[in-house]
């Protein structure tokens, strides 16, 4: 989508006047944009909804074996700006220090000092989506909307890239935060069917870890992979099922 931004207008524009009412339609004729308009924006709110689920269609029925692989590196940002007293010095990042929420952070802060001393963890990194635009996961919100989720953590060990989502106990069941589960397991399918050469010779998964599970596995000694292990995130958990 970042590179497309063009042709995703065209399928708009080609959308609006061939497939919305079922019959050709100029919005630039007399006052027929307005129409786009009425009712509190409902039929541009349709538009961007039918839109959403056609790109998530196209994205995730890409083969493997057909996709073009861009690498990209959290060293092109070559710093992040922050406020100090709300950062920590971390010794397994490309970064002299990496933030923590100000508001409520505890539970991120008491994560990355935990896994900077953490034997198995070779490198972290704490995702800053105004800097690392490049980081993300497309999926579509409840509303049906097209959004942009951003891992809180990415910590890479011997042979696993964990994507970490630290969430408070009571936002577990938000279903927005379902969506993005999906949206991110799917991805992280994809990227496992690459070449071990393209994946940085690890198996990527996707963490959803709960601040109260976290504190309870930090207080028995348990190892960043032991943690991740138990908080690992597949299709059937996410969906409720046993198998």
């Amino acid at each position: 989508m970042q590179i497309n931004n063009l042709e995703v207008v065209k399928v708009v524009d080609q959308y609006i006047k061939t497939k919305l009412f079922g019959k050709p339609f100029d919005p630039f004729i007399g006052n027929n944009w307005k129409v786009l308009l009425m009712k509190n924006g409902i039929v541009t709110q349709h538009i961007v909804k039918e839109i959403s689920k056609v790109i998530i269609e196209m994205q995730n029925s890409v083969e493997v074996s057909e996709a073009k692989i861009e690498k990209r590196y959290f060293s092109e940002v070559p710093e992040l700006r922050m406020r100090e007293n709300y950062s920590l010095e971390i010794t397994k990042t490309i970064y002299e220090r990496l933030p923590y929420p100000s508001n409520k952070g505890g539970f991120e802060k008491a994560l990355l000092e935990y896994a900077d001393a953490d034997s198995g963890v070779e490198a972290i990194m704490k995702v800053n989506e105004y800097f690392h635009n490049f980081a993300n996961v497309i999926y579509i919100r409840m509303d049906g909307f097209l959004s942009l989720y951003y891992p809180d953590f990415m910590v890479k060990t011997a042979d696993k890239i964990y994507f970490i989502e630290t969430k408070s106990d009571k936002d577990l069941n938000d279903p927005n935060v379902k969506q993005k589960q999906l949206a991110t397991l799917d991805f992280l399918s994809r990227i496992n069917r690459l070449s071990a050469e393209d994946r940085m010779g690890r198996v990527w998964e996707y963490i959803l870890l709960g601040e109260n599970n976290f504190y309870s596995l930090q207080s028995n000694n348990a190892s960043i992979d032991e943690i991740c292990q138990l908080a690992k995130m597949t299709q059937n958990k996410v969906e409720g099922k046993l198998l």
